[in-house]
């Protein structure tokens, strides 16, 4: 019973750039916010994600570490809050890279006009970029997975299914045992899922399990303990939020009132709590799609 289980502890208010293993750093949003990643090489810097409305300060972190411009700028999924500041880097030198779904969906929501209006009252205000900031996608792009050997070290860029996001991929380090997986995972933080699909990402769990980790940098909640024991936990929470979605489908008959009788109290102290009944209003139509 929901009621029983074990009351999850709350995440660590963790912010700003933090040290994952020698020259790997992980900018930590705060409260939930979109985390980013900076790697140092033997050439330029690679950035792991990026947004616009948190230039400022992550930038401030990358030159404590560095004083150079970054090299390559690697997307993990097309989100704004992930790939808003892309052209930034790129306006220096960067070249970046992404899966090609990335492409398909920002062209996608920049033509639609929902591009940045989609963003407005979701963290730092947008208003003043609202018709004014356009896209900058990946400028290299692939299908299911690219190898990049850069200054010294090996990214592989691996694309996952379609969960959070019709692109989902993830960054591996293999040499460092290091796996920064976008919003696939989130940590302590309650998950987004406007264009995903809870069915997929379930089982897209499961191939994540199969890198032997020794670190991973979500895309949203402060870092998780060495080890990949962050990911059995979001089996777990979306485990429950299905099964308990399913039931009050059965009893209530539509998705809408199904939502509204989910109860996850034992996350309540989670980062993004609010996002409760939205996520189980998502389950409970990609429950009844799946029928």
């Amino acid at each position: 019973m929901a009621s029983r289980a074990k009351v999850m502890p709350a995440p660590a208010k963790t912010e700003g750039m933090v040290k994952v293993t020698n020259g790997v750093y992980a900018y930590i949003g705060g409260g939930g916010r979109t985390n980013f990643g900076l790697i140092t090489t033997s050439g330029r810097p690679v950035v792991i994600d990026n947004d616009i409305r948190v230039r400022k300060p992550f930038l401030a972190g990358m030159r404590r570490i560095t004083r150079q411009d970054a090299g390559l700028v690697l997307n993990t999924h097309h989100n704004f809050d992930h790939t808003a500041d892309n052209a930034y880097y790129t306006k220096r030198g960067a070249i970046s890279f992404g899966v090609d779904i990335i492409r398909e969906e920002m062209e996608r929501e920049y033509a639609s006009g929902n591009w940045v209006k989609q963003m407005d009252g979701r963290g730092p205000s947008v208003k003043h970029l609202i018709g004014k900031l356009p896209i900058a996608p990946p400028m290299v792009t692939f299908d299911e997975q690219i190898d990049i050997r850069y200054g010294g070290r090996l990214f592989q860029m691996i694309y996952i299914d379609h969960s959070h996001t019709k692109g989902d991929s993830v960054i591996w380090m293999p040499e460092e045992g290091v796996l920064f997986a976008g919003d696939l995972l989130t940590y302590r933080t309650h998950p987004v899922n406007r264009l995903g699909d809870f069915l997929n990402w379930i089982p897209a769990l499961a191939l994540l399990k199969k890198f032997p980790v020794k670190y991973i940098v979500p895309g949203h909640g402060p870092l998780p303990p060495r080890g990949g024991g962050v990911i059995e936990e979001v089996k777990t929470f979306l485990n429950r939020l299905k099964s308990r979605t399913g039931a009050a489908l059965q009893k209530h008959g539509t998705p809408a009132k199904a939502a509204k009788a989910v109860r996850m109290p034992e996350y309540a102290k989670w980062f993004r709590a609010q996002n409760v009944p939205n996520n189980a209003l998502k389950m409970a139509r990609d429950l009844r799609k799946k029928r």
